[in-house]
């Protein structure tokens, strides 16, 4: 195999705690991902060397894409060849949806695949990490909580009939930026963990706002209060639950009626710039087998 496309899929958090500031210097983090079928595409080809385009010029230096990284570090754990990567960009930077990290762990699976390499998950799930905090995820995506910098993963399977409506507000929000802002009584306790994963095994939509909570809203909305009106207009459309995703800027609204769901979305795409989207889950892929991302 010369070539190879693949696609990397968006996640939203349903929940995100901030622990605690580590000794490592990262912050101890709880989280449910689910991921979502809104997606970047990569083109991926063998090569001398590594090479990456992109359809968004306005990503910044190629060094510093999470391409490219991943790229090199395949090269240097696995002595692999290079890489001629074409990233056609969907999903917006600063959104708070893991496109970056996504694009990440879509080139590790990809290139492990055009070079024909395997690689035990747990090593593999390590070397994720060291790109990013998301980029563990993405490797198997699904539903799943997550605690540690996001590299501790254990499935869990919700009430997942629903779909997803996010709204895209013209803001990028930084995520060095989101934790410098963070506003909270951190607690120091390893036991306080408020998301674990057996407690919401098929928790249903109905119980998800008693439940879910993402702790960067507070700090964010008052810097930038268009998201709390956001979150406002999704309950008042008869969303069953609405929230942030990750750092933000997205919001969405989570809908288990279609009829709703579409009346929602011809009442705020008016205002704003929305898309549906679905949940995507039931995954039993292995790490590194390359489909989709």
């Amino acid at each position: 195999m010369e070539k190879l496309q693949i696609k990397a899929n968006a996640k939203i958090n349903l929940a995100l705690a901030v622990k605690f500031k580590r000794e490592d210097g990262y912050h101890e983090l709880e989280l449910i991902y689910q991921e979502i079928d809104f997606s970047d595409n990569l083109i991926l080809e063998k090569s001398r060397d590594i090479i990456f385009t992109s359809t968004d010029t306005s990503l910044g230096p190629a060094r510093d894409n999470l391409c490219v990284r991943a790229a090199r570090l395949l090269q240097k754990e696995f002595a692999v060849g290079g890489l001629k990567i074409h990233l056609e960009k969907q999903i917006p930077s600063g959104a708070g949806l893991g496109g970056g990290s996504s694009d990440g762990a879509a080139v590790l699976k990809g290139g492990l695949k055009l070079y024909e390499r395997s690689v035990p998950e747990k090593k593999l799930l390590s070397l994720a990490a060291t790109l990013g905090s998301d980029v563990p995820f993405f490797l198997n995506g699904g539903t799943v909580y997550a605690r540690g910098r996001g590299e501790h993963i254990t499935p869990v399977h919700l009430f997942s009939d629903y779909k997803i409506l996010l709204i895209f507000p013209p803001l990028r929000i930084s995520t060095v930026w989101a934790y410098k802002n963070l506003n909270l009584a951190l607690t120091s306790k390893y036991a306080d963990y408020k998301f674990r994963g057996f407690r919401f095994q098929n928790l249903d939509l109905v119980n998800f706002k008693n439940e879910f909570f993402n702790d960067f809203e507070a700090s964010v909305f008052a810097a930038y209060p268009v998201l709390s009106e956001i979150k406002s207009r999704l309950y008042e459309n008869s969303a069953a639950f609405a929230a942030m995703s990750g750092s933000g800027a997205v919001m969405y609204g989570l809908f288990d009626d279609e009829k709703v769901l579409e009346s929602a979305h011809a009442a705020l795409q008016k205002i704003y710039d929305c898309r549906i989207s679905s949940p995507v889950t039931g995954k039993d892929r292995a790490v590194g087998s390359g489909d989709g991302a």
